[in-house]
């Protein structure tokens, strides 16, 4: 069995802040990144996005581009990071979503409920 971890004392913590404190002055580390703040940074892009060029024809191709570098997102021992999962998700809803207007239009249809589209695509949403 292994042994437990034996927590921290106050002296250690406080040594180890000095220190990096210390490498981040030098130069070593680098300092500190403030918290994101997850609504805001959302509204803001939403906001760049409503207003970016609408003579650009090719946003398809930026955006696909985007998608694949998010995906690439790794930890340290090469494991999905969750925006590349999150992204993963966008792009399986967005298949289904597909799939729903297939599925529509097979039954003849050309209308639908925001409900019915919501039910097929929320198992994607869930997981």
């Amino acid at each position: 069995m292994a042994a437990k971890k034996k927590r921290m004392t106050q002296k250690e913590k406080d040594l180890n802040r000095a220190w990096k404190k210390e490498m981040q002055e030098k130069g070593i580390l680098p300092p500190d990144k403030k918290r994101l703040n997850r609504r805001k940074f959302i509204e803001e892009v939403r906001d760049e996005w409503n207003a970016k060029d609408q003579d650009c024809y090719i946003w398809d191709f930026y955006l696909m581009r985007a998608v694949s570098y998010m995906m690439s997102q790794t930890d340290k021992r090469l494991n999905p990071s969750p925006e590349a999962v999150g992204v993963a998700k966008l792009l399986k809803a967005a298949m289904k979503l597909k799939e729903f207007q297939d599925k529509i239009k097979s039954e003849g249809r050309e209308d639908y409920t925001i409900t019915e589209e919501y039910e097929y695509i929320k198992e994607v949403l869930k997981m």
